[in-house]
């Protein structure tokens, strides 16, 4: 019985699987087939990687970027919380044995039962250090090497981490974002939420939902780009899927995507479609930032906000599923 089977269908002791796929100069083409062993891992492979970067790739859509709209090159901290769990991933420039430099080389861990904070912590720190050891990696050997290292010692800490948390608590997300990004931020954010993510966001937040039942709601992903308000690209990434977990409603996919630098952190909201990663090599320019832009804000939102804000403040959350399995 092979691991993906043990997983679908049977109890585990294991809660961290980790792997790397993309391109790297020991090999000629792309890296397939280290340690992506979960349904979690491949659907991440194939939606990110083979649908999403290759789909920019081979539609020409990043090339159409002027240089002042263009990212420099990948640089990325991803999160994704799902039903599966969570994954952390580090998205590095690299090359194949060929010299074709298009792609990017990306190392990733998924865990299960485990906390946000640890994951986007911990698990972040280790797999960037790991990816930049296996870019080093002078054989195919050596890189593999590396990447059972991370996972190893993953497996081994995680064993005294606790179990089933409420993994979105902890710092205040909220109060720590708009002390940073200013109240507007988080008003803009809420607003456009509102706006373009009638089927994900809370009842609280849907009139579309609350009014004609008739109507048909787009279900489709959203994307949304906001500030980063922290110094790591893991702490960026925990900050808004904290954020957005109070917006969305039970059970919805976030993923978060932290360019190097760039000040800012993609969220998608939904199960993640492949057009969404155009994010990916997009600059402010091209796609700007919420809090940014200056929306006209609705007194209900505000009020919304506020108190979501007095509930952060006292230490309180909006309850959810303690059964939901991203925890």
């Amino acid at each position: 019985m092979g691991l993906i089977d043990r997983f679908r269908g049977k109890r585990t002791s294991e809660r961290v699987w980790a792997g790397m796929f993309g391109k790297h100069p020991a090999w000629d083409d792309h890296v397939h087939t280290s340690g992506i062993e979960t349904e979690a891992l491949i659907e991440l492979r194939t939606t990110l990687y083979t649908q999403g970067i290759g789909g920019r790739i081979d539609s020409g859509v990043w090339d159409r970027l002027g240089s002042a709209e263009r990212l420099g090159g990948f640089g990325h901290t991803l999160v994704w919380r799902s039903e599966q769990g969570l994954i952390a991933a580090r998205l590095i420039a690299s090359e194949d044995g060929k010299g074709r430099a298009r792609y990017p080389l990306i190392l990733c861990a998924h865990g299960r039962g485990l906390p946000l904070a640890w994951v986007c912590g911990r698990v972040v720190d280790r797999i960037t250090e790991a990816a930049a050891s296996c870019r080093a990696a002078t054989t195919q050997a050596d890189a593999i090497a590396e990447i059972d290292r991370a996972r190893d010692e993953l497996r081994s800490e995680s064993e005294s981490v606790g179990g089933a948390v409420e993994w979105c608590d902890g710092d205040a997300a909220a109060v720590v974002i708009e002390s940073r990004g200013g109240r507007e931020t988080l008003d803009r954010v809420v607003y456009c939420a509102k706006r373009d993510m009638r089927s994900h966001v809370i009842e609280s937040l849907n009139e579309e939902r609350r009014g004609s039942r008739s109507r048909a709601i787009d279900a489709s992903a959203r994307h949304v780009r906001v500030g980063a308000y922290a110094e790591s690209g893991g702490e960026a990434c925990s900050q808004w899927v904290r954020v957005m977990d109070q917006i969305v409603g039970e059970g919805t996919d976030l993923m978060a995507i932290a360019p190097d630098g760039a000040g800012f952190v993609d969220v998608l909201v939904g199960r993640p479609e492949a057009d969404q990663f155009y994010c990916l090599m997009a600059g402010e320019t091209a796609l700007p930032v919420v809090g940014d832009v200056p929306y006209e804000v609705d007194e209900a939102t505000r009020s919304w906000v506020s108190d979501l804000l007095a509930e952060q403040r006292a230490g309180r959350r909006r309850d959810r599923d303690p059964g939901f399995s991203g925890r």
